[in-house]
């Protein structure tokens, strides 16, 4: 079959780079993602899919980004995505404020605007590794930056 004009608007093989994916040896299962560049929608975003199969603690440092950014997490159970089939931890905190820590059971999605103090992000439980924590980062940014 001849190639389509139309196959710029299709991004295959959304692997997400092999320096980003060993930032977090824990996740043993591959890591999907997608950066919007020039050459795909130049929409100044990013995403990924990690499928959490065993607790650790993700991020231990609390920071803040210069972009806005959402943390979602859904249960790896396709028959019920909205039970997380375990237990996560974040916290967050507005600069100068005090930081307050929050415990996730259920489907959850965290807007964390520009310059908001978050973090440590800990899965503290799995209840079966088949069925893991999906968690999606999306940002609005090409590179992911921390500030202090």
């Amino acid at each position: 079959m001849a190639k389509s004009e139309l196959d710029k608007y299709i991004r295959r093989n959304m692997k997400v780079p092999e320096d980003i994916q060993q930032r977090h040896t824990e996740v043993k299962s591959p890591v999907l993602g997608l950066i919007s560049d020039q050459d795909f929608g130049n929409k100044n975003f990013s995403l990924s899919w990690w499928p959490i199969s065993e607790p650790f603690e993700m991020i231990s440092e609390t920071h803040a980004h210069d972009f806005d950014q959402f943390l979602i997490f859904v249960g790896g159970d396709i028959s019920n995505m909205t039970d997380l089939g375990g237990e996560v931890e974040l916290t967050l905190g507005e600069k100068g404020g005090k930081l307050e820590k929050f415990v996730f059971t259920t489907a959850t999605t965290v807007y964390i605007p520009a310059g908001m103090l978050h973090c440590p992000l800990n899965f503290k439980k799995v209840n079966d590794p088949d069925k893991p924590i999906l968690f999606h980062d999306l940002f609005f940014s090409r590179e992911y930056k921390r500030k202090g």
